[in-house]
Formats: structure tokens, C-alpha cells, sequence
């Protein structure tokens, strides 16, 4: 069509094109930068035409989706991609003489932010024309510049007004800058052979450059995962994976303790050992004569409590057990912006789920049998060996361990365990959780694995409250909006249990409680808002003493 045209230049030559691509993280925008050409001809004027395709081959056969007219910022920022398809992108230089065509004049696309975006205005002939026509009839006239350049098969024509009233180009030149003037029909023939129908304004002499770069639309950052019609995506894979273990945790955990009265008044060290054979499971709880009630004697508690009662027992009053804090594993709630569409797990390193894939990752268990909030679990014992890794002397220890059927656990939840002195000792992931099942279908107790993890792990970034005890107290937060679907705000609080020794706000340094899918992180008192260097959920709380 165009033989030996000028075109653009880069310097130097290899650095042509598109140069990054990147997408802003908010489910819709893709940010793209080039490098910067030179006009053949100081007269000539520069423009940049874009090109995307979701297809690698057919980048450069679309056409280009836009020219940018930035010829000093060399970036631009694209609106309404899909979320979680994968784009190819090409950026080339063109030069055009100003009085061809001004590109100000073309149309821009109202969905895009970006002001230097242009469109190449596109259209069909309404009749066929031969060769030495100058009237063009078209059937979009509206959408064309008062003067300019258009593409007609193989053929330019230029055009120096529009007859607006009949939809006709007024052409000036046919067969412009060296192209073949023809016949040309509105099914594309042009007498030689059929070609594409489409009318579409002059691209300018355009540079070849191949140079692809592949970006996929994604949410991370700040942005997290929220999209107006949505809301924010959240993940409920409880039942797939893990069961929500909540409502049978609330009807375990509420059995009588282990009264040592009536039958039960001997020694619990004698009771176990065999010396004692005078009581029975199932038999008398408390007395006639005091203790914990006169005349207030209970027969036939349940073979379930009373197995849960003589395993706290094990646990509590002989000793054999630990208390640990426990952090829940979140399997639903709102997914994190490391979690990308076109890969099935998360960023093992996140800040903000800690490797899970949901948003804040765990939430802190407070056992509502001990003042303290933690739960018990028996260690068994364990050999600890030192193993050279890759990264250096590696700690590696798993005991085998053992609780109470409540609250139920689940793999990779984590229990932290203290030394004597109260002081934190190390981290451990739960794995291989065995539930023991008695007569009738009654739980027993709960086994499984605990693996020690490295203090470098980003399991301990995870915030808690070591201890509740002795007066644990629960605060409400205030309310708080999440942008839920159709960005309709959902109203809901957060619970903060703290101890006696809280006297204020910014001794509070934990996790709130699950409400609408999510938990917050609390620094220093502060529920962490939106947009500051840990992210957000779009919405914050407070909590007031």
C-alpha cells in the first residue's frame, strides 16, 4: 500500500516499544509504558497506537485499540479489562504530518480516564465507489473529524471536509501517499480480490516493532479484592475442605466440671491408679451434706461429659497438660489480593493472610472454661534434631499430642505454647488431627500432630493476647460498613477480648473476632484502616474502653 514511507526511530534502536506493563491491582486498570521514538522529520508530528489482544497472535491483527497522545509522560492507563484474563500488549510509534488530520479532533472513549486516549473512528460504505470518486458515503459519519485520512482496502484517501446531511467524505486525494486507487465495494472487493469492509481512519506511518509483553488483570495491593456489582470475593470452602466446627464446639464445651464430691471425693491420683474402686462413671455427682449444695445430688450425668470431665481432669488437675493459645485457621471469608486468579494458592510470605489465601488468615480461640482463654493440650514426647537445610541448621521436632473433643481442630491451625516463666516458646502446626470416637457415636478425645515452625516464618507476625485471666472482658466495636455486592453497605461489629491488665487502647495488640467473613488486625489500638502500608477492607472500627 505505502512503499518506503518515513516512520519513526528509537535511540537506541534495540530499545523499541513497549517497556512495562503492569496492572494496577484493582480488578480493572492495566498501566503500560514504552520507550520513546523520534520523528523521521522534525515537521512530523508522534502519536503512539496501543494494541491488546486476549490472544498472542491476534495483538497486532486487531488493530490498535487506542493511540495515546502522551508523547511526554510515555505511560497510559487502561480501563475495563476482564479480571483474571491474561493480555498481550504492543505499543508502536507513528508520525503523521499535522495537516493530514489532527488527532485532538478524534473520538475518545468515555469508559477511559486517561485523557490522552484516542480512538481510530471505524465505519462500512453505504454504496460501492469506483476508482476516481471523490463523495465517500459512509455510515458513521458523526464519529469522523472534520478533515483527515481513511483507509479503504489497500487504498488511503484523504478527505478535507464532510457533508454531514448526505454522510459523505469530501475527498481531496485518492490514492494518497502512493497507495492504489480502486474500486471498492461494500462487501470489501475491490476488483482484484475481497478484502476487510471496515473503513477505518488512518493509522499514521506506523514502526514494525514486534515487541510483546504479557500482563494478567489482577486484584492485589491496596486495592485488596473489591468490585462494585460483588462486593468483596470471598472464598466458602468450609465443607469442602474442613467443617464448621462452630455450633457442636458451643455444646461441647458446656459439660460440668469434675466436682471431687459425693462419690467422687477421693483423691483423683487413687481414683485413676485403681486404689479407689468405690465410685463409678455415670454414678453420683455432688452431696447431701455440703460441699457444693446441700440435697443437691445429680445421678446419670452422660457418658459424654463424663468422659469430657475425667479427660479435663487428665489435663487440668494432674497436670499433664499445657495451656497453648489457639489460632483458627479462616477456610472462608474474604479472599486476599495475593490470591490471583490464574493460580490456586496464595503468597506464602502475604502480610496480610499470612499464607492462607483469606483475608487476615486467623482468628484467635478464647476458651471460655479457662480464665485465661487457652486451651489444653498434652505434649508427648519428642526427639529434636537439628538438620542442615539449604537456608542453614534447621529445628525440626513433631510431637504427638492430644486435647479435649472441644473446640474442634483442624489441620495447619496453629497452637503457640509458653515457657514457665510465660514467656512464648515456639509455634506449631497442627496436623494429622485423629477424632477418637467412644460408645454410640459420643467423641473422645482429640489427637494429633504438632510440627514446631521457624521464628522466621510469617506464622509470628500473627498478632495475640497471651493471657485473659483473670477477669477476661469482651469489647464491642463500633459499627463498621463492608461494601458488600452492588456496593450496599453491610453494618457489623467485632469482638476484643482482653484481660484485667488492659487499662488502655493501645495495650491492645491482637485479632478481632470473625463478623461478615473477616477479622481485623488491631495495633497499638487501632483497627487498621484503609489504604495505610498493611492494606484494608475498605471500612474500620473503633473500640473504646
Amino acid at each position: 500500500m505505502v512503499c518506503e514511507q518515513p516512520v519513526p526511530f528509537y535511540l537506541p534502536p534495540f530499545k523499541r516499544g513497549i517497556r512495562v506493563v503492569d496492572s494496577i491491582g484493582d480488578g480493572y486498570t492495566i498501566a503500560i509504558n514504552w520507550n520513546r521514538a523520534y520523528p523521521s522529520i522534525n515537521a512530523m508530528a508522534l502519536v503512539y497506537n496501543v494494541y491488546y489482544s486476549t490472544i498472542q497472535d491476534n495483538t497486532i491483527f486487531e488493530g490498535p485499540k487506542f493511540l495515546s497522545t502522551n508523547i511526554n509522560g510515555l505511560i497510559a492507563n487502561i480501563v475495563d479489562f476482564i479480571p483474571g484474563d491474561t493480555y498481550y500488549f504492543v505499543v508502536r510509534a507513528s508520525e503523521y504530518d499535522p495537516s493530514w488530520y489532527n488527532v485532538n479532533l478524534l473520538p475518545t472513549d468515555t469508559s477511559q480516564t486517561d485523557g490522552y486516549l484516542k480512538l481510530y473512528p471505524e465505519t462500512l460504505l453505504s454504496e460501492n465507489i469506483d476508482a476516481t470518486q471523490l463523495n465517500i458515503p459512509i455510515t458513521d459519519i458523526d464519529i469522523f473529524p472534520s478533515f483527515g485520512v481513511i483507509q479503504v482496502g489497500n487504498e488511503l484517501i484523504r478527505y478535507q471536509s464532510k457533508d454531514i446531511p448526505t454522510y459523505t467524505l469530501l475527498a481531496s486525494d485518492r490514492g494518497f501517499l502512493g497507495s492504489e486507487a480502486r474500486l471498492h465495494q461494500t462487501d470489501g472487493y475491490d476488483g482484484y480480490e475481497y478484502l476487510d469492509p471496515i473503513v477505518r481512519f488512518f493509522k499514521g506511518l506506523e514502526e514494525d516493532n514486534l515487541y510483546i509483553i504479557q500482563e494478567q488483570n489482577v486484584f492485589n495491593g491496596k486495592f485488596g479484592v473489591y468490585t462494585v456489582p460483588d462486593g468483596y470475593r470471598q472464598n466458602n470452602r468450609v465443607g469442602m475442605l474442613v467443617d464448621d466446627s462452630a455450633v457442636n464446639d458451643a455444646d461441647r464445651v458446656d459439660f460440668p466440671s469434675y466436682d471431687f464430691v459425693g462419690w467422687h471425693r477421693t483423691d483423683p491420683a487413687l481414683f485413676f491408679s485403681g486404689q479407689c474402686v468405690d465410685s463409678y462413671l455415670g454414678g453420683e455427682s455432688f452431696c447431701a451434706d455440703g460441699y457444693m449444695g446441700i440435697n443437691r445430688q445429680i445421678r446419670n450425668i452422660s457418658f459424654q461429659d463424663q468422659a469430657s470431665r475425667l479427660q479435663e481432669m487428665l489435663l487440668n488437675d494432674i497436670g499433664t497438660g499445657s495451656p497453648v493459645v489457639l489460632l483458627q485457621r479462616m477456610w472462608n471469608g474474604i479472599t486476599c489480593r495475593c490470591f490471583t486468579p490464574n493460580q490456586e494458592y496464595p503468597d506464602p510470605r502475604c502480610h496480610f493472610c499470612y499464607g492462607t489465601g483469606i483475608s487476615q488468615g486467623y482468628s484467635q480461640y478464647f476458651y471460655s472454661r479457662r480464665s485465661d482463654g487457652r486451651i489444653m493440650v498434652r505434649f508427648g514426647p519428642a526427639t529434636e534434631d537439628l538438620k542442615m537445610e539449604e537456608a542453614g541448621l534447621e529445628s525440626h521436632i513433631v510431637h504427638d499430642c492430644w486435647t479435649l473433643t472441644s473446640p474442634k481442630l483442624n489441620d495447619r491451625d496453629v497452637i503457640i505454647k509458653f515457657h514457665p516463666d510465660g514467656t512464648e516458646e515456639f509455634r506449631y502446626e497442627i496436623l494429622d488431627v485423629t477424632q477418637n470416637t467412644l460408645l454410640n457415636n459420643q467423641t473422645g478425645v482429640q489427637k494429633f500432630r504438632a510440627q514446631r515452625v521457624r521464628k522466621t516464618d510469617i506464622i509470628y507476625q500473627i498478632l495475640k493476647i497471651n493471657d485473659t485471666s483473670t477477669m477476661p472482658t469482651k469489647f464491642t466495636t463500633t459499627v463498621g460498613l463492608l461494601r458488600g455486592p452492588s456496593n450496599i453497605p453491610i453494618p457489623h461489629t467485632h469482638e476484643v477480648v482482653v484481660n484485667e491488665h488492659i487499662t488502655n487502647i493501645s495495650q491492645i495488640n491482637q485479632t478481632t473476632s470473625i463478623s461478615a467473613g473477616h477479622t481485623h488486625t488491631v495495633r497499638a489500638g487501632k483497627i487498621i484502616e484503609e489504604e495505610n502500608e498493611f492494606g484494608g477492607l475498605g471500612h474500620t472500627h473503633e473500640i473504646i474502653l
